[in-house]
C-alpha cells in the first residue's frame, strides 16, 4: 500500500517529555519511537475522526501515529542559520537526552523546561564564575538558567576524547556458580595449601575466570575485584554466561545484588541491601569543608570513599554553586569546587546546611535508626533526597511524567532494620536506559523496601565499593556528559563503614 502523501499541516509537540509513535491508531498498537516536546512533525494522513494522526519526523527517520491530542497546529520552522563567526554567544547542549532549564542559578530553583542534546542555545546572561548560563532556545519560547559544564560553545574547539574508563568486568563469556556451601575459603593457589585471601557465602553468584585448567579447582573472582581459587565440590553451575540476576555478600549483613531487565527497555539495576542491626556499623554524610562553613567541596562518590575509608556510598542531594567571590584555589586546595547543599544536611552532629524545603530528610541517628522527615532526638546525620517514590509500601501517586534516567534511591523495609541503597544506570543504549520516577518506585518495592526517597540521579548517580585492594570500585556506570564510566563530582555523599 503506498505512503499517502505528506499535507502542508505541521504540529508542535505538547507532551512532556515526549509523545509516543506507534505503528497504528490507537494506544493498542505497539509503540516505535517517540517525537519530543516542542518537536515539530508533519501530518501524513489522519484517522476518520481526526483523534489519531500519521506524523512524520522533520528528517525523515520516524513515520507513525500519534494522539492528535498532544499535537498544536504550526507553521513549519525554518532552521535558524549557523551564528556567524565573530557571534560568541551561541552554544551547543551535550546533556544527554536532554538539559533542564531553572528559573535561576543554581539547582534549587524551578526546572521550567528542557533543551535537548546538541540543540543550539543563545547566551543571555551568566553568573559571576561561569557555572551558570541564562540561555533562550531558538524559537525564543524557553528562556532560563542551564549549567555550564553542559553547554559547549559553537566555536571551541572539539575536545580529543579521554580513554576509556576502566570498568568492573562484566564476565559474560565466563561460566558462572552459585555457592552451595555455609562458607568457602578462597585461596592464593589451587590447592589446600593455598593461603586463605579471602571467603564467599551461601547463595553468592560468582564468574569462574577458569574451570577448565584443574579438575577439582576453580579460579574465580568476585565483585570487589579479588582473584582467587576455590573447591569445585561447593560450587554448583548456574550459566555458561552472567545471569540476569547475581547477589554477592560484601560484609556479614551487606549483600550487593545486580538485575539485568528487558523490559520495558534495558534497564541495569544495582543493589545494596544493609542489614542496620550489622555490628560497627557506621553511616557518614559528607562533612563540610574545614575552611568554609556551610562550604563543601565538591567530590566524585569514588573520591569520597577513599578520603573517608569507606565501604560503600552513594551520591546524594541536591547542590548549587557558589559565585567567584568563593576562591576554588583557597576553600578547596584539594580539587574539586565549592559549593552549598540545597537542603537539609548534617554530619556526625554538625548541622551545615539548615535550609528547610519540601524536598524528604533521612535522618540517620548515632545507632543507625533511619526516619524520613521526623526527626526522633538529636540530629548526628541528615541529608535530603529529591522527593518520595515509595510510601506505606505503595508507590505514590502522580509522580512526575520524567523520561526514563539514571537514578538514585534510599529505601527502608516496613520494620526499620533494612536500608536499601538501589542505583539504576541509565542513557546508555543497548546497555541501560534508565527508568522513571514510578518504575523507580516499583523497582524499590520488589526489594521489600516500605518507604523510599529519589536523590540526586542523571549524571550524578554512583554505587562505589572498597575492593580488595582498598582502592574504590564503582559497581555502577555512572555517565557525565555523555561519558559512559566517568562519575560526577557532586556536593555531598552518604556511605558507612563496618570497622
Amino acid at each position: 500500500m503506498p505512503t499517502p502523501t505528506p499535507t502542508n499541516k505541521w504540529y508542535r509537540v505538547t507532551a512532556s517529555p515526549s509523545l509516543r509513535v506507534r505503528d497504528g491508531a490507537g494506544t493498542n498498537f505497539s509503540q516505535i519511537g517517540s517525537v519530543l516536546l516542542n518537536e515539530v512533525v508533519q501530518e501524513v494522513d489522519a484517522n476518520s475522526d481526526r483523534s489519531w494522526l500519521k506524523i512524520r519526523n522533520a528528517d525523515g527517520t520516524l513515520t507513525g501515529w500519534v494522539s492528535s491530542e498532544f499535537l498544536q497546529l504550526t507553521t513549519p520552522t525554518e532552521p535558524t542559520p549557523p551564528p556567524d563567526e565573530e557571534d560568541e554567544n551561541w552554544y551547543r547542549v551535550t546533556a544527554s537526552p536532554s538539559l533542564r532549564v531553572r528559573q535561576g542559578p543554581g539547582l534549587e530553583h524551578e526546572s521550567v523546561g528542557l533543551v535537548y542534546f546538541a540543540e543550539l542555545v543563545e547566551k543571555l546572561d551568566s553568573t559571576l564564575d561561569g557555572t551558570w548560563l541564562k540561555i533562550r532556545n531558538q524559537e525564543g519560547s524557553l528562556v532560563g538558567w542551564s549549567s555550564s559544564q553542559y553547554l559547549v560553545s559553537v566555536h571551541s574547539p572539539e575536545p580529543i576524547p579521554p580513554p576509556p574508563p576502566a570498568t568492573v568486568p562484566d564476565h559474560k563469556n565466563k561460566n558462572w556458580y552459585r555457592v552451595n556451601t555455609t562458607t568457602l575459603n578462597l585461596r592464593d593457589a589451587p590447592n589446600l595449601t593455598g593461603k586463605v585471601v579471602g571467603k564467599v557465602s551461601k547463595n553468592d553468584v560468582i564468574p569462574a575466570l577458569d574451570d577448565s585448567s584443574n579438575t577439582e579447582w576453580a579460579q574465580i573472582q568476585k565483585i570487589d575485584g579479588l582473584t582467587a581459587w576455590c573447591s569445585k565440590t561447593y560450587l554448583v553451575q548456574v550459566a555458561n554466561t552472567r545471569p540476569d540476576s547475581i547477589s554477592q555478600s560484601i560484609h556479614t549483613g551487606i549483600t550487593y545484588l545486580r538485575k539485568d531487565l528487558t523490559t520495558p527497555r534495558p534497564i541495569v539495576v544495582h543493589v545494596m541491601a544493609i542489614d542496620l542491626q550489622t555490628a560497627k556499623l557506621e553511616f557518614l554524610v559528607t562533612p563540610p569543608s574545614k575552611n568554609g562553613g556551610d562550604v563543601l567541596c565538591t567530590r566524585t562518590t569514588s573520591q569520597f570513599l577513599d578520603e573517608f575509608k569507606l565501604h560503600v556510598a552513594i551520591n546524594g542531594g541536591y547542590f548549587s554553586y557558589l559565585d567567584a567571590s568563593f576562591d576554588p584555589k583557597k576553600l578547596c586546595p584539594n580539587g574539586g569546587e565549592p559549593v552549598r547543599i540545597s537542603d537539609y544536611a548534617a554530619s556526625r552532629g554538625n548541622i551545615y546546611s539548615k535550609k528547610k524545603t519540601w524536598q524528604p530528610v533521612i535522618y540517620i541517628g548515632q545507632k543507625n535508626q533511619f526516619s524520613f522527615n521526623t526527626l526522633a532526638g538529636k540530629v548526628f546525620n541528615a541529608i535530603s533526597g529529591d522527593r518520595p517514590v515509595v510510601t506505606d509500601g505503595k508507590v505514590v501517586k502522580n509522580l512526575a511524567a520524567l523520561a526514563p534516567a539514571p537514578r538514585t534511591a534510599i529505601g527502608l523495609n516496613k520494620n526499620g532494620r533494612w536500608l536499601t541503597f538501589m542505583v539504576v544506570d541509565g542513557r546508555q543504549a543497548g546497555y541501560s536506559e534508565g527508568v522513571t520516577l514510578s518504575e523507580l518506585g516499583e523497582l524499590l518495592l520488589s526489594y521489600g523496601v516500605h518507604t523510599g526517597i529519589n536523590m540526586d540521579g542523571g549524571g550524578s548517580s554512583a554505587l562505589v565499593i572498597r575492593g580488595f585492594d582498598n582502592k574504590s570500585r564503582t559497581l555502577n556506570s555512572p555517565i557525565d556528559l555523555g561519558q559512559p564510566g566517568k562519575e560526577r563530582r557532586v556536593g555531598n555523599h552518604l556511605g558507612f563503614l563496618v570497622k
